[in-house]
């Protein structure tokens, strides 16, 4: 498949995922959920593959979803991107490779989510997160059943309450970083060493057991996928995106 938003590149054991749209932040948009979805999945079948590295730029890994087309009214309804999106999480928590995502830079929103998704998580110091959601009247619902499994219950809600930036460290403390480093290489390198002689089946096996003992269900989809839809298509949210992509303003300061 030829991917006009993702850099693919296989190597030994190891499938290297890059989310690649500098033009739009690294952000979300359909064609970027197709793809990513459909890389995913494709990577079930090659028996080589142990290992998934997701990544980004090397200063920003993801900034969420791509409101251009709400923005100017050609999206009618969002619900065909959030069912995507939250596949994409699905996939990640059900493969039977190891995600491991190596994270630079900001992630913000959506991007949060494809991190807590993540089986493992390596990080530099430039590290930042933000669930900025609610300031554009909107919730993190497709995010927060992977970032509560993630950090906890009270440690997510706080990032979706106060929409502040957490730094790198803080969120190793949470538990939303695995480790970090000024030299992600070395330690993604570390791991792969290790993580390429795992059972492709006996990770699947693991991962399966895991969620048997969380509350990620198809009900959980249904709920984030139709709370995050109602909020998306309220006059509200979308003269606030509106307003934020044509003047750069933000709901706060309107």
């Amino acid at each position: 498949m030829d991917y006009q938003t993702l850099k693919i590149n296989h190597q030994s054991a190891v499938q290297r995922i890059q989310i690649y749209r500098p033009e739009a932040n690294n952000s979300i948009d359909p064609h970027l959920i197709q793809e990513l979805l459909s890389a995913l999945q494709a990577v079930e079948a090659e028996e080589t593959i142990k290992v998934v590295i997701l990544e980004g730029l090397p200063d920003l890994f993801c900034t969420g979803m791509d409101f251009q087309e709400v923005a100017y009214g050609k999206q009618v309804d969002p619900k065909e991107s959030l069912d995507g999106y939250y596949n994409i999480l699905k996939q990640m928590s059900q493969s039977s490779k190891v995600i491991l995502s190596r994270v630079r830079g900001r992630v913000q929103a959506g991007g949060v989510g494809l991190v807590a998704a993540s089986d493992l998580v390596i990080a530099d110091e430039t590290v930042t997160f933000v669930l900025s959601e609610l300031l554009f009247s909107l919730l993190p619902a497709c995010v927060l059943p992977f970032l509560i499994r993630r950090v906890g219950f009270q440690k997510a809600y706080r990032l979706s309450l106060t929409t502040q930036t957490i730094s790198v460290s803080e969120a190793y403390n949470w538990g939303l970083v695995d480790e970090y480093s000024e030299d992600t290489n070395k330690l993604v390198n570390q791991y792969i060493r290790r993580l390429r002689y795992l059972p492709s089946s006996e990770v699947k096996e693991l991962k399966d057991f895991m969620n048997k003992l969380w509350i990620i269900r198809e009900e959980t989809q249904d709920l984030a996928v139709n709370t995050a839809r109602s909020l998306m298509l309220k006059p509200t949210f979308r003269e606030k995106i509106k307003l934020f992509k044509q003047e750069g303003v933000y709901p706060w300061q309107s």
